[in-house]
């Protein structure tokens, strides 16, 4: 296994990033409006499948079609929250969290309907590969690294340079108090749910060359991303930035032993791991 080390870690790292993105825009909207959103996932799925048709069927440049699905997974995920969980505000955690589930079923069913049952697929940005060890690695699945690092520098800007992030901080620490000094509090809710979504578009948009992405494919990206938050520790963006990264390398070194059953174990190993720190590796 050790000359196949180097390949396993950098093909985790890879797939991790794409679980630190999906992690990092729980948090946005967790942090914010304090809810736990199980739609994340499809949201992967609508921006990668949007980004698809529009360049493979539509014909469209691969830099417009990659912005204008970011940019519908970003209207989806505001039309969620005005439609679906702004009226139900004051609710209990527990509606809110029935509520999601119904947007993702719902948004499941809306894609089978548009996009139908195939998987669709999308060509690498980069060709060729870089040897590591005893394998390569295509240098679009390389191209991931640093395309997920810009995604969170900006994010850190937006946060700490924009009124809107600055609103959003503020509701994050404390939404009476923000409320007092005139901020908005359902609109930053919504403002973290469409750059939540956005982020999430981008996930898809970067492993649909490397995977493919389909109508029900979303689920389990979420999944692995809420788990790399939940690792990480809920509320800390570094924490889950981290998480992210160790689920997507678990899951690779798993693959060594069996492909068939990475998913189930990557997710046991964090329920393992979770019992024995239960905040997370780094807690708010």
């Amino acid at each position: 296994m050790g000359q196949y080390l180097g390949l396993f870690f950098a093909n985790g790292v890879v797939i991790g990033s794409i679980y630190a993105l999906i992690a990092l825009s729980f948090n946005v909207i967790y942090s914010t409006t304090g809810i736990i959103n199980f739609a994340q996932g499809e949201f992967v799925m609508i921006g990668a499948l949007t980004t698809a048709w529009l360049h493979v069927a539509m014909h469209l440049a691969m830099p417009l079609a990659i912005l204008a699905g970011v940019f519908t997974a970003a209207v989806v995920g505001l039309a969620c929250y005005l439609v679906g969980l702004r009226p139900a505000k004051g609710a209990s955690p527990v509606t809110y969290i029935i509520i999601t589930i119904a947007i993702s079923i719902i948004l499941k069913s809306l894609a089978s309907f548009v996009w139908g049952t195939d998987p669709y697929t999308l060509p690498k940005l980069v060709q060729g590969g870089v040897r590591i060890g005893a394998g390569e690695v295509d240098k679009h699945s390389l191209l991931v690294i640093p395309v997920a690092g810009m995604c969170m520098l900006l994010l850190v800007l937006f946060f700490r340079y924009t009124r809107v992030g600055l609103n959003m901080r503020a509701c994050a620490e404390n939404k009476e108090g923000a409320r007092l000094c005139g901020i908005s509090v359902n609109n930053a809710s919504a403002a973290s749910f469409a750059l939540g979504a956005a982020l999430a578009g981008v996930g898809g948009v970067m492993i649909t060359p490397i995977l493919s992405m389909q109508f029900d494919a979303g689920m389990m990206m979420g999944i692995k991303g809420f788990s790399g938050a939940i690792l990480g520790g809920f509320g800390n963006p570094i924490g889950c930035v981290i998480g992210g990264l160790m689920v997507g390398v678990i899951e690779q070194f798993i693959c060594y032993f069996s492909s068939g059953y990475k998913d189930i174990l990557a997710l046991v190993i964090v329920v393992v791991l979770l019992l024995l720190r239960p905040r997370g590796i780094l807690s708010r």
